[in-house]
């Protein structure tokens, strides 16, 4: 499988997950399939991490798009009352955790390339996390680590997820995120190709378009 095909994967498992909590929550498949983007998405970012020309560029774009998502997300997930919502909880949407996974993997790179003392950086990253609340907390950061420590072992990054997901179910007393595992499979297929990618900011743009489009027909049906 390519970049390309996984990239298309977690936007499509993504969509299916956001249509299945919006339009039709009594509909648990919908759910269950939307467990696999979350993973995917995190192992293109560590692969984006490796291969893009411009660490920074990167940071900023996923900072702009973090900014540029909240308002869709509250809506999408607040409806009329997005303006309470986003009051009282400023980070929210998932490139908040994306910033300090893509964060947690510079650190590591730069106490590799320069000194140990940047790792605080990585450790930093997975505090804040925690204490920030964003979408899946430490289970995010952690699981960007070990895909980037991994990347020449895929078969340890996939268990990483694996037992990450064990451990995320145990907190939150719910057994929902177990089927995140099955991610595990189109990673461990990932031919280390880029294919035919989709233009360079569809993905981003992608995200908040399309919880204002469910969201949309959520308040016309």
């Amino acid at each position: 499988m390519t970049s390309a095909f996984l990239q298309l994967t977690a936007l499509m498992t993504m969509t299916i997950d956001h249509i299945g909590y919006r339009l039709f929550p009594g509909t648990e498949l919908l759910r269950m399939i939307g467990r696999l983007s979350f993973p995917l998405f995190v192992f293109m970012l560590t692969e984006g991490f490796v291969y893009t020309g411009s660490q920074k560029n990167y940071l900023k774009r996923l900072a702009l798009f973090a900014l540029l998502s909240e308002v869709p997300y509250k809506l999408f997930t607040s409806g009329p009352y997005w303006r309470e919502a986003l009051a009282r909880n400023s980070v929210s949407n998932v490139f908040y955790e994306l910033i300090l996974i893509f964060t947690a993997l510079w650190g590591i790179k730069l106490a590799k390339d320069k000194h140990w003392l940047y790792s605080a950086i990585t450790v930093l990253s997975v505090v804040l996390s925690w204490a920030a609340g964003t979408m899946y907390g430490a289970y995010g950061v952690l699981m960007g680590i070990c895909f980037y420590i991994f990347r020449e072992k895929r078969w340890a990054g996939a268990l990483c997820l694996c037992l990450l997901t064990a451990w995320y179910c145990w907190e939150r007393g719910s057994v929902f995120q177990i089927y995140a595992m099955l991610a595990a499979a189109p990673m461990l297929l990932y031919n280390g190709r880029q294919g035919r990618r989709l233009p360079r900011y569809f993905s981003y743009i992608f995200y908040p378009a399309h919880l204002l489009v469910i969201y949309g027909i959520y308040c016309l049906i």
